[in-house]
């Protein structure tokens, strides 16, 4: 039995090192459209996901949905404008499956709504996701990537942020927001070999789209990332 014992832990140690050394992303935002295309396009690649959202019920179908194709994923809830929540769900990542190799922010607060309808407390509710939240991930992220000199932080942007429109005017000032964001980390990482970038996506995504299709700019967030050019991409 004495025998047994240590063989045993030797063999599940070996096991868990192995799937640990596989490469690793995380995604902030985790929905049914782009952020769950990326993670098939990631893990069709290799990568095992982590998935970050609010809600259970969603992470959980979605994580069933990976399982049916054989991809490696769990969840983890984490609310984007909280920086002690996403501090929370990166710390029970780090502990679970390891660093994340890739970053994928995907959050964003999605309303139609006049800008002058808003008020001080709303656009700055809507900018802890839309743009803070960012920061807490990528400071979650970031220690282990500077430890390897490696590691890709990947950002959702839109077409806001260079043609805002007024019925949209929180989320047009968040997602410029988020592009400069993107373009001051890069700015901020350039003598490393961390690679930061955004793709503007110009219009709304759904599967029935041509252009705007989730699958497509999934394919190009993982040649962003395998390419390390541009920062910016406009789609």
């Amino acid at each position: 039995m004495g025998l047994i014992e240590p063989l045993g832990m030797e063999v599940v140690g070996t096991r868990n090192k192995k799937i640990m050394s596989k490469k690793l992303i995380a995604i902030v935002g985790m929905g049914p459209l782009i952020s769950l295309s990326v993670a098939e396009r990631f893990a069709r690649e290799g990568y095992r996901v982590a998935m970050i959202a609010r809600h259970d019920e969603k992470l959980k179908e979605l994580k069933e949905h990976l399982s049916r194709q054989g991809f490696e994923a769990d969840y983890f809830t984490g609310d984007a404008s909280s920086e002690t929540s996403l501090r929370k769900a990166f710390a029970q990542i780090q502990s679970k499956m390891g660093d994340p190799d890739v970053l994928h922010y995907n959050a964003a607060k999605i309303k139609r709504s006049n800008l002058l309808e808003e008020t001080a407390s709303s656009l700055t509710e809507d900018f802890r996701v839309n743009v803070a939240g960012a920061l807490s991930a990528v400071k979650a992220v970031l220690p282990a990537m500077r430890q390897k000199n490696e590691g890709s932080i990947l950002i959702t942007g839109g077409g806001l942020s260079v043609d805002p429109h007024p019925e949209y005017g929180s989320l047009s000032i968040g997602k410029a927001g988020i592009r400069n964001f993107t373009h001051t980390l890069a700015r901020s990482l350039k003598n490393t070999d961390i690679y930061v970038s955004t793709i503007i996506i110009r219009g709304f995504v759904s599967h029935d789209k041509e252009k705007y299709n989730p699958k497509d700019i999934a394919d190009l967030f993982w040649k962003m990332h395998r390419e390390k050019n541009p920062v910016e991409l406009e789609y």
